[in-house]
């Protein structure tokens, strides 16, 4: 943070009665997060694009590969989310009353990518609900001339702990409506803010304290950050991408906890920081099928058919061809 950051109040102690309107938000995030987890348990073959080379290399190995967050082909990755949230914050403050417009001026102090992108980490893998999308192909298939790979919903059902030596993963869809996306933020901002009215007329006393009342405004407020705001971001996108249907698989964590699994690759002359983590492809029944890019050689199915079998793969999916006119230049 800068010099000119608000202070980090977060390890003062807090009165009973503060501490429980903090956990009372707790409960209700857990609450909504699940409900929405549950909304989206993956019940549908995902598809994931790539060339021929990353789609034997992913195979062979057992992987998958998580991106940082800051090397995906959307540039605003996550500030869009953020820049989204800050705009339903300052919605809710006009007409409020004025300990909610100073809470959640507090909020818009906090909720910036530059306070928490040094202190915490998200590494990204990125599937589609779309079978034989044009863009994807173009951007993330070698122009056409990969293949996009069919998982079964089996491999998306995310471990209430991960195995031993493994970062947790989360699973979510990308919502690219505004209109959702406002939505989601607005849940969550009007529920705290609710709490923290509710608790400041309980509490006048206290919070007229600002060695009390600051510290609790903080603390309320990173808790809205470190859970529902962030996720929210993290499956956020531009609508321009809304043709992707993705669906995403998060890691996250401070630089402490992710740094030993990160290792780095090329894309041209940038190096990518990615985390590979195993994920059982080479199971039978966990390929659902592969389909060739259009722009794929002639006989691209036989050779993807003879590649499979060559590293060990050699039980019965489809392998088909996209429908989609297109010639790579």
């Amino acid at each position: 943070m800068s010099e000119t950051d608000p202070p980090n109040h977060s390890r003062v102690p807090l009165p009973p009665q503060l501490q429980q309107a903090i956990e009372a938000f707790k409960g209700w995030t857990s609450q909504h997060l699940l409900s929405e987890q549950n909304d989206s348990t993956i019940a549908t073959t995902l598809y994931h694009y790539t060339d021929v080379r990353g789609l034997k290399g992913m195979l062979e190995a057992g992987q998958i590969w998580f991106t940082d967050y800051r090397h995906l082909n959307d540039p605003s990755e996550l500030t869009h989310g953020i820049d989204m949230a800050r705009d339903v914050a300052q919605h809710i403050a006009t007409g409020a009353d004025g300990r909610v417009r100073l809470f959640l001026d507090c909020f818009l102090d906090l909720f910036r990518h530059d306070n928490f992108a040094p202190t915490l980490e998200f590494f990204i893998a990125c599937f589609s609900r779309a079978r034989d999308d044009l863009g994807q192909w173009r951007a993330y298939a070698d122009n056409g001339r990969g293949v996009a790979i069919g998982l079964s919903p089996s491999l998306f059902v995310v471990a209430d702990a991960p195995p031993p030596g493994q970062l947790p993963e989360f699973v979510g869809p990308v919502r690219y409506s505004l209109a959702d996306v406002c939505g989601r933020h607005e849940a969550c901002l009007e529920e705290a803010a609710a709490i923290f009215l509710a608790t400041a007329n309980a509490n006048t006393d206290l919070l007229a304290d600002k060695t009390v009342g600051i510290p609790f405004m903080d603390q309320f407020v990173r808790e809205i950050i470190a859970s529902p705001l962030i996720w929210n971001c993290l499956t956020s996108k531009h609508p321009a991408y809304e043709h992707e249907q993705e669906v995403r698989l998060v890691m996250m964590g401070t630089p402490a906890v992710v740094s030993p699994f990160v290792t780095t690759r090329f894309r041209g002359s940038e190096i990518v920081p990615y985390i590979a983590q195993p994920m059982p492809l080479r199971v039978q029944h966990k390929i659902a099928e592969i389909v060739v890019g259009p722009a794929a050689p002639p006989d691209a199915e036989r050779t993807v058919r003879t590649m499979l079998r060559s590293i060990g793969i050699d039980w019965d999916f489809p392998i088909g061809r996209s429908d989609i006119p297109y010639r790579a230049s």
